[in-house]
């Protein structure tokens, strides 16, 4: 692994890397939100809200209040599905089992922390109608970083099969491909929201970088890292007070996993993950709902993350909070 400059597409913008960030804030989303917009490098055409790990009334307010929190009212929210699909494909007992373990990692509004009240409003055009018209006005240019369930980029994918081939590729959180799942033993939250779309977005064609647990988990800030993030910025003292309310909540817990802000980083420096392309498809009955299973394959579709570096990630998602 090198420390080559992060990847630049095109002179356009100060060949900054045009980015749709789609996203259910969420504590870890929080963080990679603040990573995206601090970066010198990415321009952030949008954020496009699904649902997730909170309700999408909670996660749409959670991304206009931290936008009214930064200044950054200039940061157009679009707002997209309401539901993962796996709403209408469990059974009740597991769907509360579903809202349960949410609530229970993100709190009854999806943040361990207060915001301000949002004075800023999102568009009225859909998050899915979003990515498609800005993906054909900047053919080629523009990378998707899914932080959520895939609801919203593979209805956008089966509106307009087009945008397979006018984005430039897909980053994505989610799956578990050699470690125990998140949610379950076997799932990864994300994937396990909704499988279907998962398998739709895997089986596109698109260009995609999928960094699961088995590299996010691993890079994560430990209870006793105090001095991981390196200034004092009204967005370093929110996520100072965000690590703070998790290990509060659950004393036992020895770490805070960055899942999200690699999903960022893997954009920005890809050099510092090892890559290897796989078939990937995810279950979508049975006792092994939601699990990612992977085949490593010259011919997949999927450049799977199987190792990064995660001391070099902490410091380079530190030093980009720090802009």
């Amino acid at each position: 692994m090198n420390n080559s400059k992060p990847l630049v597409l095109g002179s356009e913008n100060h060949g900054k890397i045009k980015v749709i960030l789609d996203t259910d804030p969420g504590n870890d989303d929080l963080i990679a939100i603040i990573m995206a917009l601090k970066s010198d490098f990415i321009d952030v055409r949008g954020l496009t809200i699904v649902g997730g790990n909170t309700s999408l009334e909670n996660t749409t307010n959670n991304a206009l209040s931290l936008l009214t929190y930064m200044g950054r009212v200039d940061v157009p929210v679009y707002v997209g599905n309401p539901s993962a699909l796996n709403e209408v494909s469990t059974s009740a007992e597991e769907f509360d089992e579903f809202i349960s373990h949410r609530i229970e990692i993100h709190g009854a509004t999806g943040l361990h922390v207060e915001l301000p009240e949002a004075f800023i409003k999102p568009k009225a055009m859909h998050a899915v109608d979003f990515i498609i018209r800005e993906a054909e006005s900047n053919k080629g240019e523009i990378i998707l970083v899914p932080v959520g369930p895939l609801t919203n980029i593979a209805k956008a994918i089966k509106k307009e099969p087009r945008l397979k081939e006018w984005v430039r590729s897909i980053h994505i959180m989610g799956g578990a491909m050699e470690v125990p799942g998140n949610v379950t033993d076997y799932a990864e939250f994300n994937i396990y929201c909704d499988p279907e779309a998962a398998n739709d977005v895997f089986s596109s064609g698109v260009e995609i970088k999928l960094c699961g647990l088995d590299i996010t988990r691993v890079t994560s800030v430990g209870k006793e890292e105090a001095n991981w993030l390196l200034g004092n910025s009204p967005e370093e003292k929110l996520i100072r007070q965000l690590l703070v309310a998790v290990f509060e909540k659950d004393p036992k817990r020895k770490s805070f996993s960055l899942h999200d802000p690699v999903a960022v980083l893997s954009v920005l420096h890809p050099e510092l993950f090892e890559w290897k392309m796989f078939s990937v498809s995810v279950a979508s009955s049975g006792p092994e709902f939601g699990r990612t299973i992977g085949s490593a394959s010259e011919d997949g579709l999927v450049a799977v993350g199987v190792n990064i570096n995660e001391q070099e990630a902490k410091a380079r998602i530190a030093e980009i909070l720090a802009t």
